[in-house]
C-alpha cells in the first residue's frame, strides 16, 4: 500500500481518541503498548526528567577537547528486532563508534555517557508486531499511530543532528521497516 507518511495527528492523545472512537472505547494491547512509549517520548522535553537525549544535548557533559567543531562525534543506529525499535547513540573515539567505553574516558567526546550502561536513546516495544498487525487488519488509527512514531523518531534524529556531530546513521526508519515487513508479509502470499 502507498501511504502518505505524514501525521494528520499533533499528539499521541488525539490518536487515542481515534481509536476509542473507531473500537467502541477499546484499545487493543499492541496498540497501548506503542501509544503508551510515544507518550513517553513526546514527554522528553517537558517533564522533569533525566534522559539520555537531554544528557546528550547537555554541553556540561561534553568533553570539549574532543568534539569536532565543536560538537561531539557520535554515530546513530537504528535497529528493529521482533522485541523493539531501538536507536542507539555510539560516542566516537579514536575515530570508530564505540559501545563500551572505560568511565571517564579522556579519548570520548563525553564526559560521562556509556552507551553500554545506559542503552538506546529511544525503544518503541513491538513495534515490528504492531506494523505486521496494522498491514494485515489495522485501522486509520494504526496507521496514525505508525506515521506518528515515525515523525517522532525523525524530530529525534533531525535534534540530534543539528546539536551533536553525526558521523554515521544507518539502519531503517519506521517507514524503512514498514515497507519491508509489508514486503516480507507479500512475498509469504505469493510464496
Amino acid at each position: 500500500m502507498q501511504l502518505d507518511w505524514t501525521c494528520r495527528f499533533g499528539n499521541v492523545k488525539a490518536i487515542l481518541q481515534l481509536k476509542k472512537s473507531l473500537n467502541l472505547g477499546e484499545i487493543p494491547d499492541h496498540f497501548q503498548i506503542v501509544a503508551n512509549k510515544l507518550l513517553e517520548l513526546e514527554g522528553t522535553f517537558t517533564d522533569g526528567f533525566d534522559n539520555n537525549i537531554k544528557y546528550l544535548l547537555n554541553k556540561k557533559n561534553w568533553n570539549l577537547a574532543n568534539c569536532k567543531q565543536g560538537k561531539p562525534p557520535i554515530a546513530l543506529k537504528k535497529h528493529c528486532t521482533q522485541y523493539a525499535f531501538d536507536l542507539h547513540c555510539f560516542p566516537i573515539v579514536n575515530d570508530q563508534p564505540q559501545a563500551l567505553i572505560k568511565p571517564f574516558d579522556a579519548d570520548s567526546p563525553f564526559k560521562e555517557f556509556n552507551p553500554s550502561n545506559l542503552g538506546p536513546l529511544l525503544s518503541i516495544p513491538k513495534l515490528s508486531d504492531f506494523i505486521g498487525v496494522t498491514i494485515r487488519c489495522g485501522d486509520e488509527a494504526d496507521l496514525e499511530l505508525l506515521k506518528y512514531a515515525h515523525m517522532l523518531v525523525e524530530q529525534v534524529m533531525d535534534l540530534l543532528t543539528a546539536s551533536l556531530q553525526v558521523v554515521e546513521n544507518s539502519g531503517q526508519s519506521v517507514q524503512e521497516v514498514f515497507l519491508s515487513i509489508e514486503q516480507q508479509l507479500k512475498d509469504m502470499k505469493t510464496a
